[in-house]
């Protein structure tokens, strides 16, 4: 199941408090892989890890994006499977435009889309990280 980028960019972007609509879960964890692929035709590939709470009710998303000088890339999110295991994800985007072997900037987030308090979900952020990785042609 995809999820735009409008969304998860807007839960990226927000100041939502990281983990605020789940203190009494187990920590939830992801990583962001330190090295990512630039495929023959411009898709970009970025991968990692995560954890989440299998009492979690509402679906969890992951979303992640990379930026390097002008070009930026906001990859749709993919469901996750909360069953308090370690888990590899793995994100492709439609060909991006400017990106280059070398180095750029990654970011991963855990959302979940929380129905607890309204009507309609919101997302909150429940973990994310934030780091260089390498991009390489592959």
């Amino acid at each position: 199941m995809l999820i735009s980028a409008a969304c998860i960019a807007a839960a990226l972007t927000t100041a939502l408090v990281p983990g605020s609509a789940g203190a009494q879960f187990a920590p939830d964890t992801i990583t962001i892989a330190p090295r990512g692929q630039i495929a023959k035709d411009g898709t970009l590939v970025l991968s990692g890890t995560y954890r989440c709470s299998s009492l979690r009710s509402g679906p969890v998303l992951i979303g992640s994006n990379a930026t390097q000088g002008e070009a930026r890339a906001e990859i749709d999110g993919a469901l996750a499977t909360c069953d308090d295991r370690v888990h590899t994800w793995r994100e492709t985007t439609d060909p991006a435009v400017g990106f280059a072997p070398g180095k750029a900037r990654g970011t991963a987030a855990l959302i979940h889309l929380d129905a607890s308090r309204s009507f309609v979900p919101l997302p909150v952020i429940l973990n994310t990280d934030d780091r260089e990785v390498t991009l390489r042609r592959g």
